[in-house]
């Protein structure tokens, strides 16, 4: 269920400019290390814009 759902993070992809649905291509690469560290990319297509977030989990760390 979505109240279950915690927030991560978040990051915005700036620069993307306005097209008919369906035509801006965005690639998003989602990668989780060995020590449970998620780094997420985005690339605009078109653009080369790109932005990169690193989601770490400190909770529950011994």
């Amino acid at each position: 269920m979505t109240k279950d759902n915690n927030l991560l993070g978040k990051f915005e992809l700036m620069g993307i400019p306005p097209a008919p649905r369906g035509v801006p291509q965005i690639e998003v690469t989602f990668d989780i290390d060995a020590n449970d560290i998620l780094n997420v990319s985005a690339v605009g297509k078109s653009t080369g814009k790109e932005n990169k977030i690193t989601i770490t989990n400190d909770k529950g760390k011994d």
